[in-house]
């Protein structure tokens, strides 16, 4: 699996492993799905958002909503024959879980919570 990282609108997106998306979106936490191939946030992109407690994913398993997106998404050589998984994340503060600032003693990279606000 390629690192990648991409920002739109002011958010961090990373990629992950499938293994770690199932885990995210089973713990009600949003996964972007994108065919391999393409790149989240272009004009011509295919993305989309998910999170199990959104309309229409109500008691979907993770396997099935791929499934489905690759099914429509993930059909040739061009977009690349299956999914990659982005979540996004930001820069905390390692003891307070805050924006960094020039005192902090070090930095660890979480889960972006405020996607899920907006």
């Amino acid at each position: 699996m390629n690192k990648y990282s991409f920002t739109n609108k002011g958010k961090t997106w990373e990629r992950i492993t499938k293994k770690q998306a199932r885990a995210a979106y089973n713990n009600d936490l949003t996964v972007l799905f994108c065919p391999v191939n393409m790149r989240p946030f272009t004009p011509w992109h295919l993305e989309i958002d998910v999170n199990k407690n959104f309309e229409g994913y109500n008691g979907v398993t993770f396997e099935k909503a791929v499934d489905a997106f690759e099914i429509y998404n993930c059909t040739d050589n061009e977009t690349g024959r299956y999914t990659a998984f982005y979540i996004p994340v930001a820069t905390v503060d390692r003891f307070t879980g805050e924006t960094p600032t020039a005192y902090t003693l070090g930095t660890v990279k979480q889960y972006d919570y405020s996607v899920m606000e907006g």
